[in-house]
């Protein structure tokens, strides 16, 4: 006749049968052998839970600047927003000034220059940081500083040709406030006049929102719409989206010059 299976008690050490809950000698139970711990949790599972949570919100926010920040610097460089809408309460011309002083065109420049170095050599990771770096600026919306054409000029003067541009300034009435207004350089259209209702294109020079340097300014009637052919000055690129796609550009060159040698 088979065995009947037992249980051997931890504590007495005698044989009980099979499925007993308490001990017949001692009396004390018998699952706490045979059942898990319950004071053992799951860690490994809730850590790998949490890391992968991590890993989505990491990777939700990379699309998101990803996204945003390259549609926002492609926007910002072939067709930016206007800056404001307001009426004009003054203006003023001045027929001849000397080019402002705009470093961020020779920022830009050393930057093209170094980055490209890199790029040439084969050496794509640096123009990929200025890439990234850039990438999430424009993802915040960084639009100072900026600079003009009128930069090659002010080069003009410094090796001793003068050169003189235009300006003209106006005041103009916005829902925020007041705002003073310069274009400056070569005018295409016609200036507006005071009382003219007006949409301005153009960067803020300061963080309140004070002093606007406007490229495009258009003429709109009470419902909004353009009136008449806009007044325009030559026009402003802001550093961080230009350095953005030139970065771009130079990463994929130095990965492709990597990728031959």
């Amino acid at each position: 006749m088979a065995a009947t299976p037992t249980v051997r008690c931890p504590h007495c050490g005698r044989d009980n049968r099979s499925g007993a809950r308490f001990c017949a000698g001692c009396g004390k139970p018998l699952a706490e052998t045979a059942s898990p711990r319950s004071d053992i949790s799951p860690a490994p599972a809730v850590a790998k839970e949490e890391a992968a949570k991590a890993a989505q919100k990491l990777w939700d926010i990379t699309k998101t600047v990803v996204t945003i920040g390259g549609r926002t610097a492609w926007q910002e460089l072939t067709d930016p927003p206007a800056a404001l809408d307001g009426t004009v309460t003054e203006r003023f011309e001045v027929e001849v000034i000397t080019p402002p002083n705009e470093p961020a065109f020779w920022v830009f420049v050393a930057s093209v220059i170094v980055l490209a170095v890199f790029a040439l050599a084969g050496h794509w990771f640096f123009p990929f940081v200025a890439t990234v770096v850039t990438l999430v600026l424009s993802w915040l919306r960084w639009k100072r500083p900026f600079f003009s054409p009128l930069a090659l000029k002010g080069l003009l003067s410094l090796l001793g040709k003068p050169a003189q541009v235009p300006s003209a300034y106006l005041k103009v009435q916005a829902p925020t406030g007041e705002v003073q207004v310069s274009l400056i350089g070569e005018r295409q259209g016609e200036l507006p006049q005071v009382g003219d209702r007006l949409r301005l294109w153009g960067i803020y020079e300061d963080k309140a929102m004070t002093k606007l340097r406007a490229w495009k300014v258009q003429r709109i009637d009470e419902a909004g719409q353009p009136k008449g052919e806009p007044c325009q000055v030559p026009r402003l690129f802001p550093f961080v989206p230009a350095l953005f796609f030139a970065s771009l550009a130079l990463t994929l060159l130095g990965w492709l010059l990597s990728l031959w040698r």
